[in-house]
């Protein structure tokens, strides 16, 4: 359940529902409006991550959007569901870390996970000319209980810069961005970076595909780098109500070897 899914997925669907053009698929709201928008999803995915055997990850998940001029402002709290051998579940997005190689049994630990804040600021057009730049920052404030393996216990920081180009119904986009985790007594995380690279396309005029190569450098000793691919599929269903479906293929033992999930937004302002 890597950061790109919901990054991507959701962006992706607003930009359909609020009247965005398709180059703003990865954030950024007209600079007179206010938005508030309300998202809600079921995100599942499994992978072996270095272990014999297979973890199932399953994530209810729920954001609130709040976009006014070049600002958009969001909070998301998952509930998370683990099925398979003991590691933790840390860092913006969830991203699996494995604290033990499988030898324990199989136990399903499920609970509240970590919230996640983020603001997005979206570069005037005036400086950027054709091209779409936001700025985001990012902080997960450990609310999941530790005893159950949903959290790292520790507050994580992370940024980002995206950047799209519409070019007719494509709009191509490159992300760089960077996570430092907290710092458990129990077991060591490092910083490290992560990029994207992918497009959107507009189908019609109420469907939006986006695609894209992921990757998020490794926190920890104990997993290797995730690399992924994603695909997504937004429909608007009507002028406040958007439906997005996605899947995820892994490329390499750090990620889910595969996953996906259905999404709605609502914009309820």
């Amino acid at each position: 359940m890597g950061k790109q899914i919901r990054t991507h997925a959701l962006l992706g669907a607003a930009a359909l529902a609020f009247g965005i053009s398709a180059a703003s698929a990865q954030g950024g709201a007209p600079a007179s409006e206010t938005t508030v928008s309300l998202s809600t999803g079921l995100d599942y995915s499994s992978g072996h991550y270095g272990s014999r055997r297979a973890a199932d990850i399953l994530v209810a998940l729920s954001d609130v959007t709040v976009k006014t001029g070049d600002f958009q402002f969001t909070a998301s709290l998952p509930y998370v569901t683990i099925t398979g051998p003991a590691f933790l579940v840390v860092g913006a997005g969830g991203v699996p870390v494995v604290v033990n190689a499988g030898r324990t049994a199989d136990k399903e630990r499920k609970g509240w996970g970590d919230l996640n804040l983020s603001t997005t600021y979206s570069v005037p057009s005036d400086l950027t000319g054709e091209y779409q730049v936001d700025l985001t920052g990012r902080v997960k404030v450990p609310t999941g209980e530790v005893s159950q393996g949903l959290t790292s216990g520790e507050t994580d920081f992370g940024f980002s810069v995206d950047v799209s180009r519409q070019i007719g119904l494509w709009s191509p986009f490159v992300s760089f961005g960077y996570r430092v985790p907290g710092a458990p007594t129990a077991y060591s995380l490092v910083s490290a970076p992560s990029f994207s690279v992918g497009t959107s396309y507009q189908l019609s005029d109420n469907l939006l595909m986006i695609a894209s190569y992921d990757f998020d450098g490794t926190i920890s000793s104990t997993l290797a780098d995730s690399q992924q691919l994603f695909s997504s599929l937004s429909w608007v269903a009507t002028e406040s109500l958007t439906f997005t479906m996605y899947g995820e293929y892994g490329l390499s033992s750090g990620a889910p070897k595969g996953g996906g999930g259905l999404l709605a937004s609502w914009k309820v302002l």
